[in-house]
């Protein structure tokens, strides 16, 4: 979905062409407006705004009756910053959802590589000698996304707003290498080459501009349902395409045919209230488009192209079509939390024309890391910042702790801290939920060294004392934060040394030697052909590789360990937090 906004101030108008300056907060499917000196508003049922009064239930705003201007607010008795409950905020969003149509392709794939992706143990667990290429720890996750890529640009002007960006100027802010129009670092291409590693290289073909059949007023009408016109619109241009013998044929279609990326641009600066006409958004066709060769369109994205070209936006969206991304904010309710901040591009992103990065956990899901080291007791592992250089400490596939090192230069200017980024991610979880229970908290969260996790109270979208780094750095069990699992549960990630922020940084664990755990479950057992090669996840612990020559022998082990899993039975293990030692039921 588009970024989401946070005290954004837009230029709103009413039915007589008057204009409001009104702040915002949301996203797509869910959004709060207030004045400049915060008071909510809403639209009437004449589509003119006014001040709002939250509902006795507190489930809607209602209308005041006067207009946005037409008195002081303050002797209304209204309140400031009024705010429905979160739960009619979960339902309004669900329900603009709905209305949209069926869910993205990326969505779809994402959902399909979910269950693909926890049945492999994760990248970097601990292998060793000759069989390491063949260790879980040898390949990325599933779906990566790696390679040349390209997706497809509408451009789109119209008899009453005229095309006044060019075809070409829009052809460099995708593709070009050094671009740096309206103050731009770099072109969409760069920025996905840079924060890959050089990994993927995602262009785009511009089309040249098509004239709307009809005058942006007919797509812009409020009357029309939110999405109907910008769909028939780009079937428009779409259909422009066929008859003028557009080949389809390289633009990057997913194993359904499907062609992932379509971005389109529209002449002019956007007119419309929030949610309504051409009010940039990304979804799915209500049914999709199909093209010469077999191949169909589903997801897009559209927006306004304005008077400048920004990179934020464009390669947030994208990085949902191309990479299937998920969204790492709140897009189920306002004002509930922020998810990761402006630590990645899939949050906030930081600035509109040299966003952030995107975070460890997305860039390794994607296959563009160039380095992981796995954690184990009483090591030092160097992490480089720009270089997708992680440390890994996993439970299992779908739990685990990745650091990264980032500086505030080059794609991450803007970021709100420099230092070592501890990632809790849990694959399963959710950005929408930000309560931080066992039950409820983020599919990728960021272990705040000062404790205070603003970011899912909504204080900020990051401070200077987020990451780590320095000489009263650590991060353990009886540090706060501290590095349990999210059923509370030890890790058996102990740090306790990081090194003064730069860009080259080490982090240091503790040396604990081995210990006795009983009564453990068997999650799962991974063993390769070869006679010493096989790894164990238990429950509390996570993954440990078998040691090899152990006294108990590694074939012995996987034996005990596969009984104890077919059967359900509990085992004694004495192991550290990289190898297990010996077994027994």
């Amino acid at each position: 979905m588009p970024t989401p906004f946070e005290g954004e101030i837009f230029t709103i108008l009413n039915p007589d062409s008057s204009e409001l300056m009104l702040r915002g907060w949301g996203n797509q499917f869910v959004a709060v407006f207030e004045t400049l000196d915060g008071f909510t508003v809403t639209q009437a049922a004449d589509g003119y705004y006014e001040y709002a009064r939250l509902a006795e239930d507190g489930e809607s705003l209602v209308p005041s009756g006067v207009r946005v201007g037409a008195a002081d607010p303050q002797t209304l008795g209204l309140p400031r910053h009024a705010r429905i409950t979160r739960a009619a905020s979960m339902r309004s969003a669900e329900a603009a959802q709905d209305a949209l149509g069926p869910v993205p392709r990326w969505m779809q794939r994402r959902a399909e590589n979910l269950e693909r992706r926890i049945a492999r143990p994760p990248a970097g667990l601990p292998s060793a000698g000759p069989e390491a290429t063949e260790g879980p720890g040898a390949a990325p996750p599933p779906a990566t996304t790696t390679g040349d890529y390209l997706g497809l640009v509408l451009l789109v002007d119209f008899s009453d707003f005229p095309a006044t960006i060019s075809r070409q100027e829009v052809d460099d802010f995708c593709n070009k290498p050094g671009y740096s129009g309206f103050g731009n670092n770099g072109s969409a291409f760069d920025y996905y080459r840079d924060v890959s590693d050089g990994k993927l290289r995602y262009k785009n073909h511009v089309a040249a501009y098509y004239r709307a059949k009809h005058p942006r007023t007919y797509y812009t009408d409020p009357a029309v349902a939110y999405g109907t016109r910008a769909q028939e619109l780009i079937r428009e241009a779409l259909d422009s395409l066929v008859a003028g013998g557009f080949d389809f044929s390289a633009l990057t279609a997913d194993y359904a045919g499907f062609i992932r990326a379509l971005s389109v641009f529209y002449a002019g600066v956007r007119s419309n209230a929030w949610s309504q006409g051409l009010w940039p958004h990304s979804w799915s066709l209500a049914t999709s488009y199909a093209v010469p060769g077999g191949r169909r369109f589903s997801d897009y994205q559209i927006t306004d192209l304005g008077n400048q070209l920004t990179l934020r936006t464009f390669c947030h969206e994208n990085g949902h079509m191309i990479c299937d991304f998920p969204d790492l904010y709140d897009y189920d309710a306002v004002n509930v939390g922020n998810g990761i901040g402006d630590y990645s591009l899939m949050c906030f992103g930081g600035s509109d024309k040299n966003p952030t990065q995107v975070e460890a956990y997305l860039k390794h899901a994607a296959g563009w890391a160039s380095r992981v080291t796995t954690l184990t007791s009483g090591m030092t592992a160097t992490l480089e910042s720009g270089k997708n250089d992680f440390a890994l400490h996993a439970r299992n596939a779908q739990e685990y702790f990745i650091l990264e090192n980032r500086q505030q230069t080059g794609r991450d200017a803007s970021l709100p801290d420099a230092g070592i980024a501890i990632w809790h991610c849990d694959v399963k979880g959710n950005n929408s939920f930000e309560q931080m229970t066992p039950a409820q908290h983020y599919e990728c969260s960021l272990e705040q060294a000062d404790n205070r996790f603003d970011l899912e109270r909504r204080v900020n979208r990051g401070d200077a004392e987020d990451l780590y780094g320095g000489a009263a750095a650590a991060f353990g069990p009886g540090t706060a934060p501290n590095s349990a699992w999210w059923d509370a549960s030890t890790s058996g990630l102990d740090i306790d040394q990081i090194s003064a922020v730069g860009a080259s940084m080490t982090v240091r664990t503790r040396a604990t030697g081995a210990q006795t755990y009983a009564n453990l479950g068997v999650d799962m057992v991974f063993a390769t052909h070869h006679a010493q090669n096989g790894w164990v996840s238990l429950s509390g612990l996570g993954w440990r590789k078998i040691q090899t020559g152990a006294a108990d022998g590694v074939t012995n082990m996987l034996t005990t360990f596969a009984l104890a899993k077919a059967r359900n039975l509990k085992v004694t293990v004495r192991a550290d937090p990289a190898t297990v030692f010996q077994a027994y039921l």
